[in-house]
């Protein structure tokens, strides 16, 4: 991939940016590391500025920052021991600058907190911006290689979806499944999971915040699998719910009704649509439906770096779509007594449409059994 510049990202503005997220700052420049910060791998950050982006970090970890780095040229900044070293180097190269952009949500208090004493002690004062939302701007129309990527980290977890219709079985702990998901997508090249995985049966999947547990699935449970992949720092993100063995007339009832909201709002993506249009549209399929009242209205956000990133697709919502974006779309109904049921796929807005990143060979609300059964 190549770097993002400050030129590319903030040609509009005439002040540097200090970029201080893990994701942005492989965004910019490619590094990432699994360490965590401060505490392994110490502070390290990105300054931009229209005469070149300087990159901070501990001097131990130089060879690694070199192996990661984008082509652009990129002027390496190694510093010894506390953060205090690295701002001053921060202070240093803002030479006159009269404002610094800043991630408000994303920058560490103490290295806050230590730029502003040091500016303070050298007579000088900052008008600080946030660049958060301009940074989010920026990652939502995707490059073709960050779109290689993602079709990458969908495919493999697409076929752990494949592999989970001949795994979910009566008697396997919900845990079990989310573990042997992970192992399977390991080996395929999966870089590790962007979220916590989900595997919730039966009344579980009514709240898609709990966890996998010791709950072992029962014959005629409803089964929702969460799960996504991480290829080339790139996350998946995607859902289907399983009946097990056999699915009753409101089990199959539900299954149809979230699938046809699904698709009606897939079908309607292309450039120009608003995000307000899809969540209309949602609401259009359930409106009068028995199970109206159980629909979760959140209907999907953008992937990229993050499995879940900004915008989502909620009411009020007044973003567009645009050409080059991938998001979710994951209408979800949980009914008590019936079960939780949500269908998300990953989509890529193209020139004139839309392209299905994940799918099943085979969509099939039944598995584990002869197919369609009484209660």
């Amino acid at each position: 991939m190549n770097m993002r510049t400050y030129e590319k990202l903030f040609q509009d503005r005439d002040y540097p940016v200090l970029i201080t997220t893990q994701q942005n700052i492989f965004y910019t420049v490619g590094f990432s590391t699994t360490a965590r910060r401060p505490s392994q791998i110490g502070y390290n950050c990105v300054l931009l500025a229209p005469d070149g982006a300087w990159f901070f970090f501990p001097a131990g970890w130089q060879p690694l920052v070199q192996e990661q780095l984008y082509a652009e040229p990129v002027t390496l900044v190694p510093y010894q021991g506390s953060v205090e070293q690295m701002a001053e180097r921060i202070v240093q190269r803002l030479g006159n600058a009269k404002c610094l952009g800043f991630e408000q949500d994303g920058m560490e208090l103490n290295l806050y907190l230590t730029l502003r004493r040091l500016l303070k002690e050298t007579g000088r004062s900052l008008c600080w911006t946030d660049v958060s939302t301009h940074l989010q701007r920026a990652r939502l129309i995707k490059s073709p290689e960050e779109i290689q990527a993602l079709r990458d980290s969908a495919q493999v977890a697409k076929e752990a979806m494949e592999y989970a219709k001949s795994l979910v079985r009566p008697g396997l702990r919900e845990r079990d499944v989310v573990a042997e998901l992970e192992y399977f997508m390991r080996r395929l090249g999966s870089e590790g999971v962007p979220f916590t995985m989900k595997a919730l049966a039966g009344e579980n999947a009514l709240r898609t915040i709990n966890l996998p547990g010791d709950y072992r699935i029962q014959e005629g449970d409803v089964v929702l699998l969460d799960f996504g992949a991480v290829v080339n720092h790139y996350a998946s993100d995607w859902t289907r719910s399983f009946a097990v063995g056999y699915a009753g007339e409101e089990q199959r009832e539900l299954y149809q009704l979230v699938w046809h909201i699904e698709r009606a709002c897939i079908q309607m993506i292309r450039p120009g649509v608003r995000f307000q249009q899809l969540m209309d549209q949602a609401m259009k399929v359930i409106h009068g439906h028995p199970y109206a009242r159980w629909f979760n209205p959140y209907l999907g956000h953008s992937i990229g770096i993050n499995s879940q990133e900004w915008p989502a697709i909620v009411p009020g919502a007044e973003d567009v779509l645009r050409e080059n974006m991938v998001v979710t779309i994951e209408p979800g109904v949980y009914v008590p007594g019936v079960g939780g049921v949500r269908i998300e796929d990953e989509v890529l807005v193209t020139a004139n449409g839309y392209e299905i990143l994940t799918g099943l060979r085979d969509e099939e609300f039944v598995i584990g059994g002869a197919g369609y059964g009484e209660e």
